[in-house]
């Protein structure tokens, strides 16, 4: 059984992360999305409320699922069991960054291998902290993000 792990912020998850998903949960067995902790970030929501929101979004797909980390990913993917990390990438400005995370992982575990998915072009043009900037000036993000969360950001920022 092939498992991969799609490790992120996910602050908030977003249409394109679910796009991602949709198609790592066709390549692989098992996909397990993990909600981690990204120390150079300012995280809008809590862990355990990204882990929620990802759980709804996601539980049309009956070979995912969603946990968090507090741990290395590289670390965390082993203990799961998981063969692969997956990366979604928007296009050439995510590629560079991505290629020195896969680098370094497969310096910390040489088992462990990356694959890059690339996410649809409806959904390369934005990143959850511009969907969080719309929000916050009262934009409408339904279009980007599920309806939960949607509604999660409306609230935030009213």
């Amino acid at each position: 059984m092939t498992s991969g792990l799609y490790a992120g912020s996910f602050d908030p998850i977003t249409l394109g992360h679910v796009d991602v998903i949709r198609r790592a949960s066709r390549i692989f067995d098992r996909v397990i999305v993990t909600i981690s902790i990204n120390t150079s970030k300012h995280a809008l929501f809590s862990i355990e409320e990204r882990t929620r929101f990802a759980k709804e979004a996601l539980q049309a797909f009956k070979n995912v699922t969603v946990v968090s980390s507090h741990e290395l990913t590289v670390n965390f993917a082993e203990q799961m069991g998981a063969d692969v990390l997956i990366r979604g990438v928007r296009g050439s400005s995510d590629i560079d960054s991505e290629l020195a995370i896969a680098g370094l992982n497969e310096q910390l575990d040489a088992k462990v291998q990356t694959i890059f998915i690339p996410t649809a072009a409806n959904y390369r043009d934005f990143s959850s902290s511009m969907i969080k900037e719309i929000a916050k000036f009262h934009g409408d993000v339904s279009h980007f993000v599920p309806e939960q969360v949607a509604i999660a950001l409306q609230s935030k920022f009213q």
